[in-house]
């Protein structure tokens, strides 16, 4: 995979990861749409910036260099970022392009009358930790992430990098070349902080958090008392009073537990639930936000709590089938989720299910995926190998522009397995963060990018819900959710398909 760096072989899978480091929303400047977008797959039929296309009158023309790629940061409106940090944007409007140039030493606004650059409003790092792990020609990232799975999902630390690997194939970031790489967290808290040491040692502009609830409150510990600029994935607010240095793009863990009796309420308002929950303190305020926000629409008959790897859950599924749960709720992680559905199946027993819905459990499960279909809510969107109709349509742009770059890349990835929507969520992440650092802009530093984020109110691609990080403390930016349902997709798999797209508060 050129130009992107490598790092050991793991998941991309409980990383969803690259955290979610990224963002969503919808910005002043254009948000990117897509990168090397081929015929079949254009959003807005841009010019291509690598032709040359004279300018129209009054706009300032430069062809970029030959065979430089094009990256598409939004319908009509093509950029490419020359060696020498030059940046040339293409914009294609009812038959007409204009052309413009934003070189080095210009501003990060894109004039190219020399103006000076504002200083970063944000003082939070010192001029010695300001610039670290970015320079002229390079921005160097690391996460952490839960890579002992990689061989449950079928993917690779190799897999991971596609998105980046286009990037900077069409120049990387205003000139500079990215590169990320990954430390395995092994799903638990020490060896989460031990990757996080890691991490830093390698100079990076950014450290990156995967998912896992447990592991990112003791990252999060770490960053304040190391000032590394963080961004992850879900995780509990409590524990978060007062921290700076820590951002969260996605939901909270109280959030997604809130959003799990939404999807109650909406579907099943009245039937008898059953909570099989995991045991932690990290996990446990979820579910006392779904007790909070169902109320009296529901009643809980029976509730227990497992470890993780538990493997043997015949206790845990006879105390809902005996107490009439009609709806159970598991409140864990994708691997062990697997076997709780399977063991429910057989015991003859037949309630509806929510879960978090990841292709991994319902290909497994197959036919156990239905009867009835099973719910499911997430924190990004759903992602099924060549399907742009229905749910899909609204993204169908990044999903072919995600999947074009994976036949270039790497072409021997099974998008349609168990691990194809994981890497589309990384994917999406990767982009989202993509356009933060477009705003961020040439002369960007830590605290500019902390300027950027604490102002953030965008959507940055079709395939993410908006990102708010104007409230509060300005370090937590979601609150949007996506509710699914398991379906046979058009490659015969059991997949998941959405059903409400980015549910908010209500």
């Amino acid at each position: 995979m050129p130009t992107t760096s490598r790092r050991r072989r793991g998941s991309s899978a409980l990383l969803a990861a690259a955290a979610f480091a990224a963002v969503t929303a919808c910005s002043s400047a254009p948000a990117p749409s897509a990168l090397e977008q081929q015929d079949g797959g254009s959003t807005g039929g841009a010019a291509d910036a690598t032709t040359g296309a004279a300018a129209a009158p009054g706009a300032s023309a430069a062809a970029p260099l030959p065979g430089a790629t094009g990256v598409q940061v939004a319908p009509g409106v093509t950029v490419v970022t020359r060696p020498d940090g030059t940046v040339v944007t293409t914009t294609t409007k009812n038959g007409k392009t204009v052309t413009s140039v934003s070189r080095p030493g210009a501003g990060s606004g894109g004039s190219t009358g020399g103006a000076a650059v504002p200083p970063a409003r944000s003082r939070l790092f010192t001029p010695a930790e300001d610039k670290i792990g970015i320079t002229s020609n390079s921005i160097t990232l690391c996460a952490h992430a839960a890579l002992t799975y990689g061989a449950a999902f079928n993917t690779s630390a190799d897999d991971l990098n596609v998105f980046w690997s286009a990037v900077n194939d069409a120049g990387g970031v205003f000139g500079r070349k990215v590169s990320v790489t990954y430390e395995n967290d092994d799903y638990k808290p020490t060896t989460a902080v031990t990757a996080a040491r890691a991490c830093k040692a390698k100079g990076i502009f950014m450290l990156l958090g995967g998912i896992g609830f447990d592991q990112i409150p003791a990252v999060r510990n770490w960053a304040e008392d190391n000032h590394m600029l963080y961004m992850h994935h879900t995780a509990t607010v409590k524990g978060t009073a007062g921290q700076k240095y820590s951002f969260a793009p996605l939901p909270t863990v109280e959030r997604t537990g809130e959003a799990f009796g939404q999807l109650y309420l909406s579907k099943y308002r009245g039937k008898k639930i059953g909570i099989i929950k995991r045991d932690g303190e990290n996990w446990e305020p979820g579910v006392v936000a779904f007790k909070q926000y169902v109320g009296g629409a529901g009643k809980v008959v029976a509730e227990t709590k497992v470890p993780q790897n538990k493997g043997n859950y015949t206790d845990d599924v006879l105390a809902m089938k005996n107490n009439g749960a009609e709806v159970v709720w598991i409140w864990d992680n994708a691997l062990d989720a697997t076997p709780i559905v399977k063991q429910i199946r057989a015991q003859n027993y037949n309630p509806n299910m929510m879960l978090f819905p990841f292709n991994l459990t319902s290909q497994t499960l197959d036919e156990d995926a239905f009867k009835p279909a099973l719910d499911g809510v997430a924190m990004f969107t759903a992602y099924t190998k060549g399907d742009y109709t229905g749910p899909f349509a609204s993204y169908a742009d990044d999903m072919k522009l995600f999947e074009q770059q994976y036949a270039k890349y790497r072409p021997n990835v099974d998008l349609a397995g168990v691990g194809g929507d994981l890497l589309f969520l990384n994917w999406t992440a990767q982009k989202s963060l993509y356009a933060q650092l477009l705003d961020c802009g040439k002369d960007c530093t830590r605290n500019r990018f902390v300027d950027v984020l604490e102002t953030y109110k965008k959507r940055p691609t079709s395939s993410v819900c908006q990102l708010d990080f104007t409230g509060g403390t300005h370090r937590q930016g979601g609150d949007q959710l996506v509710f699914m349902e398991t379906y046979r997709d058009k490659n015969g798999k059991a997949s998941w398909r959405n059903t409400k797209m980015c549910v908010g508060r209500s």
